[in-house]
């Protein structure tokens, strides 16, 4: 796209400047340090499919995210002067898209605000006094693929956060990632890193934790996606078809109803709509593969060879003509295909990716990946691919670590490829410490596909610090445990966990200032991972300590230290609990309550989720405790804060919400209150359903826990029939959950099963022993391991 307009700004006594343009592919020339930030118009004509399906482009309008936009203008207007967002959501869900939407409202209302490339944020951030940067102006920035910068965004945040004077203008920072946890990664470098800083970093987030960006759950808004982009051949309304549309597992994400659209406006039909997420993706990347091939026989060059450089290009996200060709000169030998002169082949790539001073990856990134699967397999080995990525990493560096790790996310367990080179990229970083660090800033905490690669990569970066007892060993030891910890390796967690205590307990005996709040921290780690290994006095013991410490902590800095505090309350109320300390749990549990309430008096948006999920413990320990008048009245008002919290931001406290629902529909049930406790129920499950329906993997234990609680609260009206439905349905939802990771859902299994056999057993209905047979030989192996470990 090429420029059509600037606009220049100074903030005032400083000679800083913002710039703003439209389109990509400019310079930026200026005495003073300054940022561009580039908005995206409207192309005067779209020139082809994947020029339509590229946010960039904003081919349609923007649909269905009226909610998620209206919550981004409350982070807007909030009058705290500076404040950080990050925002997350898997390939294709629409992150950027919405992002340069919020950009062009901001400019309609005297805004500066535009996306900051990854290069363009180095530039500023080496410039010469870009610590004095300033602005005169409110400001958004859209930061996309956060997660390679996290080093330079780290460094800036500090820089912000120590600025003696406020600034007199908003400045917004919109973080845009595939993924993000508090306790390892990117996010965690950049927010939770850095001593006393970290805790001013935390303080910009608005809220702080990352906002997933939630699938289209309205089937009006799925069908006006498809209709924006088919507008003469979508049909009337067909119940049987947004049935379908509603059923698919991609079809909250606008990227792929959008490459559906393509597909069926191709085709004239729907069959489409039977594909899955990789199969569509492939599907539409092979169609810009037969585009690139008849550019490359019309310039008489070796498509095969021009395949491959083009997703080379696309790992590297972007290569320069003349580093190509340098690339390309020796590429071709590489893989046995040297066919003369490279100029051609780089002259055919610039035709078919676009004629700017970069020769651009193919986009959206989605398809880009699914080309590179594509001109991979034309190597016809793993081993062969794995070095072609070798030595684009070697060429091109730490982008082509985000491609990858993308295309492991993205084309995972359907294409192994994938995981083969990011075990090369792992192989050629061995002995290299940054790199695995880059690696490990960019491999997801919640990727159930890589996380014996984070396993990997967190190991090995121990090793490289050696013996010596420093804070980098004592963190490295803390994601060793972590990474153990989710592949389900206790023991070995509790290992490593516990040597980074040992570590911190050292550094802090003389710099209790500085390494107390990380001891405490990995404290808490440790009482974690000895209550799921049912060590449960240990882990009191450790969880006593954390709050010991943080008591201190925030005894001199309770603006920093609270929120620490009122957390490790929670997690000591919950180690007394497991102990049958309800007392002392109730207790713990209450302290934590009145600090959030305090916290929360001042800044509600931050810390009334903390709150509500305070109080809700709270609620289990009072009834324990017998005391169920109250323990309803404290579950009842975590559902009142969290239906005002869901209100705004449905994607990110539904979970939350339906988890209250039910424990209110048992505090209900205590009292004798069946109507109002099955209303609550059904309330609940309603919730689940629709947060299974697009994220079963995470959504459908929770889903088959609210049914059986429904199936009880029916139970107790007298319905054994409709208890026996539900409690069947219970077992289906988790079954295939159970069957992937027994372990960690036995407890909830064998609770279902005995209710829904005895349910039927009352009902003198017969239990369907398909469902249930294949299930017992699981649960008893599970039992034998249990009994033999003991």
């Amino acid at each position: 796209m090429q420029p059509t307009q600037q606009q220049e700004a100074r903030a005032d006594g400083n000679g800083n400047i913002i710039i703003q343009i439209v389109g990509d592919g400019n310079t930026v020339v200026s005495g003073y340090p300054d940022l561009a930030l580039t908005r995206y118009a409207t192309p005067p004509a779209i020139e082809s499919d994947l020029e339509r399906l590229s946010p960039y482009s904003r081919s349609i309008p923007l649909v269905g995210r009226a909610t998620e936009l209206a919550d981004l203008w409350q982070f807007l207007e909030n009058p705290k002067p500076i404040q950080a967002r990050v925002l997350i959501g898997g390939g294709g869900s629409g992150k950027t898209r919405l992002a340069i939407e919020l950009c062009e409202e901001a400019i309609a209302k005297g805004w500066a605000a535009g996306l900051v490339g990854r290069d363009e944020f180095h530039r500023f951030r080496t410039q010469q006094n870009a610590s004095t940067w300033g602005w005169n102006k409110p400001t958004l920035l859209v930061i996309d693929y956060a997660a390679g910068l996290y080093e330079e965004l780290s460094s800036w945040l500090n820089e912000l956060i120590q600025k003696q004077k406020a600034p007199t203008h908003p400045l917004r920072i919109l973080l845009l990632e595939r993924s993000a946890s508090a306790d390892a990664g990117w996010f965690h470098t950049v927010f939770y890193s850095g001593g006393y800083s970290a805790a001013g970093k935390q303080k910009l987030l608005n809220p702080p934790f990352p906002v997933e960006l939630a699938p289209l759950q309205q089937v009006s808004d799925r069908r006006a996606l498809l209709q924006s982009m088919l507008p003469n051949q979508l049909s009337a309304d067909d119940g049987d078809f947004e049935a379908h549309l509603m059923g698919l597992e991609w079809g909250g994400d606008p990227l792929f109803l959008m490459m559906a659209a393509l597909e069926m406006e191709r085709t004239g039909n729907s069959n489409v709509l039977t594909l899955g997420r990789a199969e569509l993706a492939l599907q539409v990347a092979g169609h810009e593969r037969e585009r690139i091939t008849r550019i490359a026989r019309a310039k008489n060059v070796d498509e095969t060879l021009v395949h491959h450089l083009a997703a080379c290009v696309t790992l590297a996200q972007g290569v320069a003509p003349k580093a190509l060709l340098e690339f390309a000169n020796t590429e071709k030998s590489a893989i046995g295909r040297d066919a003369g002169s490279s100029a051609p082949l780089v002259d055919a790539l610039r035709m078919a990716l676009g004629k700017q001073k970069t020769i651009e990856p193919i986009r959206p990134d989605l398809i880009g990946e699914a080309y590179i699967v594509l001109a991979m397999r034309a190597l016809e080995d793993d081993e062969l691919s794995m070095e072609a990525v070798q030595r684009c990493y070697a060429n091109f560096g730490n982008k082509v670590v985000e491609s990858v790790v993308r295309c492991v996310m993205d084309f995972s367990p359907d294409e192994k490829s994938p995981l083969v080179w990011m075990e090369g990229l792992i192989q050629a970083n061995w002995d290299n410490s940054v790199g695995l660090q880059m690696l490990d800033m960019n491999v997801p905490m919640d990727s159930v596909a890589l996380r014996d690669i984070q396993l990997e990569i967190a190991q090995r970066r121990l090793e490289l610090k050696g013996n010596e007892l420093t804070p980098s060993r004592a963190g490295a030891l803390n994601n060793v445990a972590t990474a153990l910890s989710k592949l389900g390796k206790r023991e070995e967690a509790l290992a490593a966990a516990q040597e980074a205590v040992s570590i911190r307990r050292t550094l802090a005996a003389t710099r209790p200032d500085v390494f107390n709040p990380d001891l405490a921290m990995s404290l808490n780690n440790v009482a974690n991972v000895l209550s799921e290994l049912g060590k449960r006095e240990e882990a009191l013991a450790a969880a006593q300590e954390a709050v010991s410490i943080r008591r201190t902590l925030a005894a001199t800095r309770p603006d920093v230290f609270n929120p620490d505090l009122a957390m490790s309350l929670n997690n000591v109320a919950n180690r007394l609990s497991d102990l049958g300390q309800r007392e002392e749990a109730l207790a713990a549990a209450r302290e934590a309550v009145k600090l959030y309430k305090t916290l929360a008096a001042t800044r509600p948006d931050v810390f009334n989720p903390y709150l509500a999920g305070s109080l809700n413990n709270v609620a289990s320990f009072l009834s324990a405790l017998g005391k169920r008048e109250e323990a309803l009245a404290a579950a009842q008002e975590a559902v009142e804060l969290y239906k005002t919290l869901a209100a705004t931001r449905p994607d990110v406290f539904n979970p939350d919400l339906a988890m209250s629902l039910s424990n209110v529909a048992l505090r209900l049930s205590d009292l004798g209150q069946r109507e109002e406790a099955l209303a609550a129920a059904q309330e609940a499950v309603k919730l689940y359903k629709t947060l299974a329906a697009t994220r079963p993997d995470v959504f459908k234990p929770d889903l088959a826990r609210s049914l059986i609680v429904l199936a009880l609260r029916y139970e107790e009206m007298g319905n054994l029939a409709k208890a026996c439905q539900f409690a069947h349905e219970a077992v289906s939802t988790l079954q295939a959950s159970f069957m992937q990771r027994p372990f960690v859902h036995q407890r909830l299994m064998v609770f279902i099963l005995q209710t829904y056999t005895r349910q039927c057993q009352a009902a003198g209905i017969p239990a369907d022993a398909g469902l249930i047979n294949p299930l017992i030989p699981i649960l008893q192996q599970l039992q034998t391991k249990e009994q033999t470990h003991a």
